[in-house]
């Protein structure tokens, strides 16, 4: 995403504290703002910013940035208000806690809260807890942009033994999980980052085996505000490119919560995917919004998924979801393994336990030409998984995940970890991108 245009007011402390923190990178600082601008001189980028009273704003300035973010009093945030200035392009900075947020009421008497840049109606638990989430995703997202790529494994690390209760030699992985530690951050290649970009993979697999597996593209946007829901079918998919769990499946035209619709994706918009689980290939993906057809088997309320568990090309495991929700709790998901020829396996994760009787799931139609499929896409790659969808009989792609759970899982299988770690060959480390 293009960097916001900003005004930054505060004092000569507060905003040399800004300054030095990574997270300025976010934003192209237009001017500053002071109260006691003779005191003040910062140079970025070989430029001397221009410093400017408040009193000073052009009354149209509200045209001219993206946001003014305030660094040293809340106090000031009526002065804005009385300008003009929407509230979504009031942005709080705090040198201990990073991004903040402040409430207003609207006409209803909702409160609708304000944190950097987004907007939020708390009508329910659940618009809490997305607020609550978004708060904690920007907060990781802030900390990971400030510390130096160097520490990562030190972080993974970290992780890894508050999950498990082990630890492990990050320079010699043993187990599959270990070796996808390793994998987020020394194999996040550009070829990764392109594919697992939800909307410019379609080409590469139009390419790899043709444009009558990818499922019918309604649009793509940069802005959610830009799209026209009247050129939109009754039912359709929304989906974020960047990442995982940022779905929004429409049913019904008529029932569908545009407010609440535009509140989550903006919210995932200003989410880099990387830093939540430092699964670096993600962080070069152009964050975008994209509607697709609306896909169902005439005679099931679900579609089904498989998904295929590839090693140096070839795929091991094929994991039958079943459980999901349109909301995205995965509290009722259940995932069975069956091995190549549809075999239920002894495969378990702890999170998600197969199936009480994965013998009664049937083989899918189009099973030996998923493989096929598999095969091609998972060409010239350590590990991916590969997941298609079979519905009335024909084969869809779903998705391309490199780093499946961000390798935060473990096995209730014994010796499953171990085993798949067996078959994993890591390739030649690669740098690590930048935040």
């Amino acid at each position: 995403m293009r960097k916001k245009k900003v005004l930054v007011h505060g004092t000569l402390e507060s905003l040399n504290k800004f300054f030095s923190d990574a997270v300025s990178r976010d934003y192209e600082i237009v001017a500053l703002l002071s109260d006691e601008p003779e005191k003040i001189s910062i140079t970025t980028r070989n430029r001397k910013l221009d410093i400017l009273k408040p009193q000073e704003l052009p009354i149209f300035v509200d045209r001219l940035v993206d946001g003014i973010i305030l660094t040293a009093d809340k106090s000031v945030t009526d002065f804005f208000l009385r300008r003009g200035i929407h509230p979504t392009k009031i942005i709080f900075w705090d040198a201990a806690q990073g991004w903040t947020f402040f409430a207003l009421k609207d006409n209803q008497g909702t409160q609708v809260i304000f944190f950097c840049g987004l907007e939020f109606h708390i009508r329910s638990d659940e618009d809490r807890k997305l607020f609550n989430k978004t708060v904690q995703r920007l907060g990781t997202q802030r900390q990971y942009k400030n510390i130096n790529p160097q520490y990562y494994p030190s972080i993974l690390l970290q992780q890894y033994q508050r999950r498990t209760g082990k630890t492990f030699d990050f320079n010699n992985p043993k187990t599959f999980t270990e070796k996808l530690q390793w994998m987020k951050l020394f194999d996040a290649t550009p070829i990764k980052s392109r594919l697992a970009d939800k909307y410019l993979v379609r080409q590469w697999v139009a390419d790899k085996i043709g444009q009558e597996y990818l499922i019918p593209l309604l649009g793509v946007w940069d802005n959610f505000d830009d799209i026209d829901f009247d050129e939109l079918p009754n039912q359709f998919v929304l989906k974020c490119n960047h990442g995982s769990g940022m779905n929004i499946i429409v049913r019904d035209k008529k029932t569908f919560d545009i407010q609440r619709s535009r509140e989550k994706i903006n919210a995932w918009l200003a989410t880099d995917f990387a830093a939540l689980f430092l699964e670096m290939h993600y962080t070069r993906i152009k964050r975008k919004i994209i509607a697709e057809k609306f896909m169902a088997n005439s005679d099931l309320t679900d579609i089904n998924n498989y998904k295929f568990w590839c090693f140096n090309g070839k795929p091991i495991l094929c994991a039958f979801v079943s459980g999901r929700s349109d909301d995205g709790d995965l509290s009722n998901v259940r995932i069975s393994f069956f091995d190549m020829n549809w075999k239920p396996t002894e495969v378990e994760r702890s999170d998600h336990p197969r199936s009480e009787h994965p013998e009664k799931i049937p083989r899918p139609k189009n099973f030996e030409l998923m493989k096929r499929l598999a095969v091609k896409l998972a060409e010239g790659f350590a590990h991916v998984r590969v997941d298609f969808y079979e519905i009335d009989g024909k084969v869809y792609f779903g998705e391309m995940t490199f780093t499946p759970g961000a390798g935060n899982f473990s096995y209730k299988s014994k010796g499953t970890d171990e085993y798949l770690g067996d078959i994993l060959k890591l390739p030649e480390a690669s740098p690590i991108p930048t935040l």
